[in-house]
């Protein structure tokens, strides 16, 4: 396997760092580099992950922001460091994860076998030890996405290697060839849906396969980092991105479906389970999706 560079976006993560250091500094497959990106954070993040980064066998590089310019721009900074290091394949990484020795390992040597340009493993939450991710799909009537397996106890059907439709980039493993077929992540969604949109750029527009890999196991402490941004801005971006998403992506009649269905949705549920102002948040969003989905 050749070089992998394994780019990591950091908001206010420093209290996951230590997990994420220490078993990437077990990992069995040595000949990768780490690029963090800091995204201006709040907290101590950066700090710590220089400091972390002293202790650890594998190469970092960083790169201190002074703005928050949101996962997608975040990740696209590691990914063209990477790409201009001539890292034969890039490693998308939450700082969120908690890896076991072979991981990567297992990962590289199952994308081989399956001779596809992307993979990804199966994926644990990390309190539970349940499913989190064991292969996905688009939801086209909803404009979402389902992960096979979530919230259930492991089993037999969950590991065997398959083709996948959908995975989440929380940890994806990517030949640098894709970036120059698919392109980069769309800056536009700064966060949410912007996995979703490089994924179908990928896979519906254009040719490339996801191998889930289920001997490369990993848990995820879900969303830690986003936790402490406030519902108003998850509100906000779920509502502006999906919208975007949809316009973007869908023909016109799924378009139709898909946005018929969110709009009975908020007219049902979400007026009556959102207070006012999670809903003038929530419809912000929409009207902002929209606007950007005609530029």
């Amino acid at each position: 396997m050749s070089k992998i560079g394994i780019v990591t976006v950091l908001y206010n993560s420093e209290k996951v760092l230590d997990d994420f250091f220490e078993t990437l500094n077990s990992q069995k497959f040595k000949d990768f580099t780490l690029y963090v990106v800091d995204n201006n954070s709040t907290d101590k993040s950066l700090e710590k992950a220089q400091q972390l980064s002293q202790a650890v066998s594998f190469p970092c590089k960083f790169f201190p922001e002074k703005e928050n310019w949101g996962v997608a721009k975040g990740n696209n900074i590691g990914i063209q460091a990477a790409l201009k290091d001539d890292c034969e394949y890039i490693l998308l990484s939450n700082n969120d994860t908690v890896l076991n020795p072979d991981s990567i390992q297992n990962l590289a040597e199952g994308m081989k076998r399956m001779g596809t340009t992307i993979a990804v493993p199966k994926i644990y939450y990390f309190d539970t030890g349940l499913i989190w991710y064991a292969g996905g799909k688009f939801d086209y009537f909803r404009g979402g996405t389902i992960h096979t397996g979530q919230l259930k106890q492991d089993e037999h059907r969950y590991s065997s290697e398959s083709i996948t439709a959908y995975a989440p980039t929380c940890f994806m493993l990517i030949h640098k060839d894709v970036f120059k077929r698919v392109g980069l992540m769309d800056e536009d969604y700064f966060v949410y849906y912007d996995d979703t949109d490089f994924v179908w750029r990928a896979t519906k527009k254009g040719t490339e396969k996801i191998a889930f890999i289920p001997s490369s196991t990993l848990k995820h402490k879900e969303s830690y980092c986003t936790k402490s941004v406030g519902n108003d801005f998850k509100l906000y971006y779920s509502g502006r991105n999906f919208r975007y998403f949809v316009k973007k992506n869908y023909t016109s009649l799924r378009q139709f479906f898909a946005l018929s269905y969110s709009k009975a949705h908020t007219f049902f549920i979400k007026r009556f389970r959102y207070n006012r102002h999670q809903l003038d948040v929530f419809l912000k969003g929409v009207n902002d999706g929209n606007m950007l989905a005609r530029k």
